[in-house]
């Protein structure tokens, strides 16, 4: 199937398109990291106030969290990491965190718990930029291990954890799969039109480049054929010259002795006259040879 030329956005291959996602979204992948190292750990205050048991267990838990997407942040150049492991190694430990929270947290602080937990959502749907199936998997994990968790809680049942902030958790989780999968198609689409808009630039500079060296081209040709005429035209006029004046005074000589010879009889004088001929003949060779050398010289110069 032949390919159009002018479809720009059907040029635009998977090798180029990547590149220019990961530099779109590494700076949001890393925002996330370094808002998860930094804000996790103060999260540990509320742990304080709402789970006044376990609040250190939770402190050691954030701490390592930070730490690890600490280190996967400064070591993404050396190995080369995709930016969206950045941003799924804090979510995926953060969601395992806040899960375990449900295995120690009361009914009384349930709600804010599920309020905690949205806002996780909610900032990973502004910020992170993958695949709909990530952000599937992120919630697979998160609804299984809170399962878990809440099963080792005997204070909360499940009715009591849904009423309070349960469904609502996961109609957010819902609308964070569907608005980072729109906000990924759209900047893969703007930067497919950014792409198209490059290579269609530069078609029309080549296009451009081959309309100049036409033109150039042409120039030349005109100027060299300007040049044959001129000197066609001085030929032709060198040739006008030599039939108007050179030419015409041994074609005269020849004509008139001819005419001579037809009307005498004498020997002497018929001799005279021939040898007049010869010489006006011979004039009227080197004329002839000079009309030549002048028309074959402009045929030289073309």
């Amino acid at each position: 199937m032949e390919v159009n030329k002018f479809d720009f956005l059907g040029q635009i291959s998977a090798d180029k398109l990547m590149p220019e996602l990961e530099r779109a979204s590494t700076r949001f992948h890393v925002t996330v990291a370094w808002v998860a190292i930094i804000l996790d750990p103060v999260f540990a205050l509320t742990d304080y106030f709402n789970i006044p048991g376990d609040w250190k267990t939770l402190l050691v838990m954030r701490l390592v969290v930070s730490a690890i997407t600490l280190t996967t942040l400064l070591t993404r150049k050396r190995f080369k990491t995709p930016s969206f492991v950045v941003a799924l190694v804090p979510f995926f430990l953060i969601s395992i965190q806040n899960a375990y929270v449900y295995a120690v947290i009361d009914s009384e602080n349930l709600l804010g718990q599920n309020l905690n937990y949205m806002a996780l959502l909610i900032g990973a749907a502004m910020f992170v930029l993958w695949r709909w199936y990530y952000s599937v998997f992120m919630i697979g994990v998160s609804a299984l291990a809170t399962g878990f968790f809440l099963s080792q809680n005997a204070l909360v049942t499940p009715d009591y954890f849904f009423i309070h902030g349960g469904l609502l958790l996961m109609a957010v989780g819902i609308f964070m799969v569907v608005l980072i999968n729109t906000r990924y198609r759209l900047v893969v689409r703007e930067i497919r039109a950014r792409l198209a808009l490059r290579i269609s630039n530069e078609a029309i500079r080549m296009q451009a480049d081959q309309i100049k060296e036409i033109n150039e081209n042409l120039e030349q040709l005109v100027h060299k054929r300007t040049i044959e005429l001129e000197n066609k035209n001085k030929a032709l006029e060198e040739a006008a010259f030599i039939n108007a004046h050179k030419l015409r005074a041994p074609v005269a000589s020849i004509l008139g002795l001819v005419n001579l010879i037809r009307t005498t009889d004498s020997a002497n004088d018929l001799k005279q006259m021939s040898v007049l001929l010869q010489d006006s003949t011979e004039k009227l060779d080197a004329v002839v040879s000079e009309i030549t050398r002048t028309i074959e010289g402009s045929a030289k110069g073309d």
